[in-house]
């Protein structure tokens, strides 16, 4: 055919590489992650069959190791809460956009699969990294859990940049957050000595101001969306209700469920966390019927009702009075709606692009909640030790005024990673 009968080579071959791009992208990613998980992982020790040795009728018998005595067992259900929240919570979450319904869940499903197998490889690699020995990553569930975390990262990061990126960038992305986050989180934890049990910084902040960096680094402006892009409808709202539901439900979980070593500290973290996560579920809706003159805003009940759940990610597990979390979430919960009811429009007339407004749900709540946490730290007894430790072994010699300022160097340390490495 000729190119004056209608056929573009030109454009033949763009269409060709556009409809073979994903895969080429996801196989060569796949295989990747593939050969260095052979190399970086390892079953755990619990997972590996043991023979009891000696001689006669007991020898090379099986040994059966009593569920009590593992102790990572008995937050197998909080593993699959937190795993349920990145899987259908900020799937239906990202149902919002009637023209990418089931690309919000489709994509964020395809994300969860890739991070939460990449994550364990990251772990190998950045404790090389820094320790200068190799050693594997143990599979078991608190590798699990700690992959939830790190993959609800990509997930806040994939809410900013939500309608306007191609799948073969979100396996770039997928491949290159979870290193800088266990960057930023080998630093803080280890160097800075501050304890972020819930992510209020590591997990929340940190996807959302990478985020940020990512679409300044791509060039994305508001006005080169269609407003078409952005319409939403009653079905859409639905299922994404059904998201915030989910997420709400199982907030607590997903803050304790690495704290399997130390019942009384999860149950601190589930009671804190179930506390500030209702106190945010009203004041959102009251700020939300305040400043949208008598009406709520369905995108602030989707979304600020859970800013509760990210503030106190960092103070979860210390020890304070119940009125604290109920007073942190409720000003979270207000923090929130207010931005979702001002501060992204203003963001949109600066050029910066959220679709998702993870901003104002994951970014500043965050920042806020380990705010909140330093002010605690001075202001209470003992909790320089919850917020370096929560089980007390190292840093036996901190002070209030020294974890203070830990926490603040943290956040600004998180804040600088995830921007950098969002932008480059």
């Amino acid at each position: 055919m000729a190119a004056g009968d209608g056929y573009d080579p030109l454009s033949t071959r763009k269409s060709m590489l556009g409809r073979f791009s994903l895969p080429v992208t996801g196989y060569i990613a796949f295989a990747l992650v593939l050969i260095l998980f052979g190399i970086c992982t390892t079953l755990d020790g619990n997972s590996v069959l043991k023979l009891q040795l000696g001689e006669g009728e007991e020898a090379n018998k099986r040994i059966i190791i009593p569920a009590g005595a593992n102790a990572m067992m008995g937050s197998y259900g909080m593993m699959m809460d937190a795993t349920a929240m990145c899987v259908m919570g900020f799937g239906f979450l990202y149902a919002f956009c009637r023209k990418y319904t089931w690309g919000g869940i489709v994509f964020n499903f395809f994300i969860c699969g890739l991070c939460f197998l990449w994550c364990q490889v990251c772990t190998c690699i950045i404790d090389a990294i820094f320790t200068g020995e190799f050693h594997k990553t143990e599979i078991n569930l608190g590798a699990m859990i700690s992959a939830d975390l790190v993959t609800a990262a990509v997930l806040i990061t994939f809410g900013v940049c939500y309608g306007f990126v191609s799948p073969c960038q979100l396996v770039i992305i997928c491949l290159v957050e979870p290193l800088a986050m266990k960057f930023n989180e080998h630093i803080v934890v280890h160097y800075l000595g501050t304890s972020d049990a819930g992510g209020s910084i590591l997990t929340h902040a940190f996807g959302a101001f990478f985020g940020l960096g990512l679409n300044l680094g791509l060039g994305v402006k508001p006005r080169h969306i269609p407003e078409e892009n952005r319409l939403t409808n009653y079905v859409a709202d639905t299922f994404a209700l059904v998201g915030t539901i989910v997420l709400w439900m199982f907030w607590p979980s997903f803050n304790g469920s690495l704290l399997f070593d130390d019942a009384s500290v999860q149950q601190r973290v589930v009671v804190n966390t179930y506390i500030a996560i209702c106190a945010s579920c009203v004041t959102a809706m009251v700020t939300s019927h305040l400043v949208h003159g008598g009406k709520l805003n369905i995108l602030e009940v989707q979304n600020a009702t859970l800013a509760g759940g990210v503030s106190i990610g960092m103070s979860c597990s210390y020890q304070m009075e119940p009125w604290v979390p109920c007073l942190i979430g409720g000003l979270a919960g207000i923090l929130s709606s207010v931005g979702y009811g001002h501060i992204s429009g203003c963001m949109e007339n600066l050029g910066v692009m959220d679709s998702a407004g993870a901003t104002q749900l994951h970014g500043i709540p965050g920042v806020f909640g380990a705010l909140a946490a330093a002010i605690v730290v001075v202001a209470t007894t003992n909790n320089q030790y919850f917020a370096a430790d929560t089980v007390w072994t190292e840093m036996d010699d901190n002070t209030n005024g020294k974890q203070f300022g830990m926490i603040i160097a943290s956040i600004l340390c998180t804040l600088a990673i995830s921007f950098i490495t969002g932008i480059s």
